[in-house]
C-alpha cells in the first residue's frame, strides 16, 4: 500500500510533474506534442481547470494548473490527461497493442503564495536550460515563458545572466 497523500485544496494552483514511462523521449516529435496540447485543451473541457504555464521536455512535463470552483480534484485532471493523451498518441500512430506511455504516478505541490508561485515559474522555464536542450530560456518554444514575458512578469533577458538563485535547490524530476 502507497504511503503517497495528496492534498486537495479549493480553488488551489498546483504544480504537477508527469514523466514518461522508462523516460521514453516522445516529445522530441512535434507532432506528439501539438497532440499532448490537444488533448489538454480536451480535458479542460471535461474537468474545468487553467492552465497557468508550462514546459514540455523530451521525457517529461511541468505544469501549473488553477483549480477552478467546484473543483479541486487534479488527480481526475491528470488521470485524464495521460489516459486521453496515450489513447490518442495509439489512434494518431495506429497502435492497436497495449501501451504505457506514462509512469504511474506524478508529483504534485500546492502553490503555497505568490513567492512560491514565482518559484516555480522560474524552475518551469529554466527547465530547459537545466537539461542542457538549450543555453537560454527564451530559446525553448514547447514553454509559457513568451506568455510571461509578454505578460511583464519577466523581463526580455530573464535568465540569461545564469540559474536564478532560488531555483538552484530545487529538483522535482
Amino acid at each position: 500500500m502507497s504511503n503517497l497523500r495528496r492534498y486537495y485544496v479549493p480553488n488551489a494552483m498546483v504544480f504537477i510533474t508527469a514523466v514518461t514511462n522508462n523516460r521514453i523521449c516522445i516529445f522530441q516529435d512535434p507532432q506528439n506534442i501539438h497532440l499532448l496540447f490537444t488533448t489538454i485543451k480536451n480535458v479542460e473541457l471535461l474537468h474545468p481547470y487553467e492552465l497557468i504555464a508550462y514546459v514540455v521536455l523530451p521525457d517529461h512535463i511541468h505544469i501549473i494548473i488553477q483549480m477552478v470552483e467546484g473543483q479541486n480534484n487534479f488527480s481526475t485532471i491528470m488521470k485524464s490527461i495521460k489516459g486521453n493523451y496515450t489513447a490518442n498518441y495509439k489512434r494518431a500512430h495506429n497502435i492497436q497493442n497495449s501501451l504505457v506511455l506514462w509512469q504511474k504516478r506524478f508529483w504534485d505541490h500546492i502553490i503555497r503564495d505568490e513567492n512560491d508561485l514565482i518559484n516555480h515559474l522560474d524552475y518551469i522555464h529554466w527547465n530547459p536550460v537545466k537539461h542542457k536542450y538549450v543555453d537560454a530560456p527564451q530559446k525553448w518554444q514547447y514553454s509559457s515563458l513568451t506568455k510571461w514575458i509578454d505578460e511583464g512578469v519577466y523581463s526580455s533577458t530573464w535568465g540569461l545572466n545564469g540559474e536564478p538563485e532560488v531555483i538552484q535547490k530545487m529538483d522535482f524530476e
